[in-house]
């Protein structure tokens, strides 16, 4: 049975067939892809893996514990610690103790952590304002709703 989508209107429902779902498909692994593209010179520079730059995106926002990474890349712990290693060593990441429960590491950056999270930033900036210059901000903020409701396993109302 095809898969059933419900126009922006609301009224009118239309059946996604087998082709507009791999075209679907298609989209997000391209798009995945120039990420992956847009961050690999930071891979390179400081020898990390495929998601230390996107770790350092989110530990720049505020500091987070290892199991709070390996939940939201839904990986075992085994491949953040990888991943984390990787950027300890880089020396772009600390880790510390949590200021309200000692028990529990938190991770922040480093200064160059803080100068490389800047510069993921500004590049993330460039690469977006490039990629989808054309489409009004309107068009952009439902691609990102329908991912968000994507990622969270159904559309949210």
């Amino acid at each position: 049975m095809p898969l059933r989508a419900v126009e922006n209107s609301g009224t009118a429902e239309r059946a996604l067939s087998h082709e507009d779902m791999r075209a679907f498909t298609h989209a997000l692994t391209s798009a995945r892809g120039q990420f992956t593209h847009a961050t690999k010179a930071l891979c390179v520079e400081f020898s990390l893996g495929p998601r230390g730059p996107w770790i350092i995106g989110m530990i720049g926002r505020g500091p987070i514990a290892p199991h709070e990474l390996a939940e939201f890349y839904k990986v075992g712990r085994s491949l953040i610690t990888a991943e984390l290693n990787k950027l300890a060593d880089a020396g772009l990441i600390v880790q510390g103790r949590d200021k309200t429960d000692g028990r529990r590491a938190t991770l922040s950056l480093t200064p160059a952590g803080r100068k490389v999270f800047n510069r993921l930033g500004d590049d993330l900036d460039a690469f977006l304002s490039d990629r989808l210059s054309g489409y009004s901000r309107d068009d952009i903020m439902l691609c990102a709703q329908i991912l968000n409701d994507f990622a969270r396993g159904g559309r949210m109302t």
